[in-house]
């Protein structure tokens, strides 16, 4: 009987050391559709990702999504430092940064849960609504410095560029697959976000700005038709416009879907989380039928969803 009392007593005492000893390690009392986390995510992704957090978080209303906005290079700092568990940006990590989280063994799991696209946008006075490709990437290197150079009808101003963010993931896009190398014009300004950037563009009747298509691509919403209406979009044309629907266009939905308006780019959730845990949740909802609707009827394009596509020709 002492042997057994013995034995119990000992078995007691050593699952009770075992569970002081788990008082040091971190708990995650969060699941796939309860509890709360904070995420980051590029700013030019706010009007679709708070449309995805308002849902998702009234069909599981133990859930709660805090959803920091801010730079691509910032909200990826983030995730890199283990201060948020998922970064939804523009782009997948690059070697640099991957070399980050395979230091602290972390696997980084991807989902492009859909697709916009760079708008590019001007005063409403502006004639210069069409560029080419080539137009677009002189402007940018700063090789077409002034209107006259653009159009011999216009006067000699300068040329400047807006951006929403020094950091911004439209500034990575554009030295990435247009520049290549070529040095971004001195005659570029960031401001702090893509609203300050349609502001700017209101008023400088010489100002070029960039922005996420985000903030003008819902109908339905009325903020962005009041954006959308207090400037003008520029149409480009395609890169192969001889096979493309139009010979020119703006970032619609169509175009982007057929990936033939040439600034189009990917939609990214980047986990850090390791568990199925509630970051995990919400970017499973994003993909799924429901949230990816939400993307189709933002007018963006949604990843895992069929696209229908009408085309109207005139007779």
């Amino acid at each position: 009987m002492m042997k057994k009392r013995f034995s119990f007593w000992g078995i007691f005492v050593c699952v009770a050391f075992l569970f002081g000893c788990n008082d040091n390690v971190p708990k995650h009392s969060d699941t796939t559709t309860s509890g709360e986390i904070t995420i980051s995510a590029d700013e030019c992704f706010k009007p679709i990702l708070d449309a995805e957090k308002e849902v998702f978080e009234s069909l599981y209303p133990q859930a709660k999504i805090n959803i920091i906005y801010t730079n691509e290079y910032d909200a990826i700092q983030l995730a890199l430092v283990d201060s948020v568990r998922m970064a939804i940006v523009g782009r997948e990590l690059n070697t640099n940064e991957n070399e980050v989280l395979k230091q602290r063994e972390v696997k980084p799991r991807y989902n492009i849960f859909g697709y916009d696209a760079i708008a590019i946008i001007m005063h409403k006075s502006r004639k210069d609504t069409i560029l080419n490709q080539s137009q677009l990437t002189d402007i940018l290197s700063g090789k077409i410095a002034t209107w006259k150079q653009l159009n011999p009808a216009n006067n000699n101003d300068s040329i400047k560029l807006i951006f929403d963010n020094p950091k911004s993931g439209t500034i990575q896009f554009v030295n990435d697959s247009l520049l290549k190398g070529t040095p971004l014009t001195k005659r570029s300004y960031s401001l702090q976000n893509n609203p300050a950037v349609i502001e700017r563009l209101e008023t400088d009747k010489n100002a070029i700005g960039l922005i996420g298509t985000t903030w003008i691509s819902d109908k339905n919403d009325s903020n962005s038709v009041r954006l959308i209406n207090s400037i003008q979009v520029v149409n480009l044309v395609p890169n192969q416009p001889e096979k493309a629907e139009a010979p020119y266009m703006k970032p619609l939905q169509a175009y982007i879907a057929l990936k033939q308006y040439p600034l189009w780019r990917n939609m990214v959730i980047i986990n850090t989380e390791g568990r199925y845990g509630l970051g995990t949740g919400f970017a499973s909802f994003i993909c799924s039928d429901r949230g990816q609707r939400i993307i189709l009827k933002s007018g963006l394009v949604p990843a895992h969803a069929p696209i229908r596509i009408i085309q109207l020709k005139n007779e």
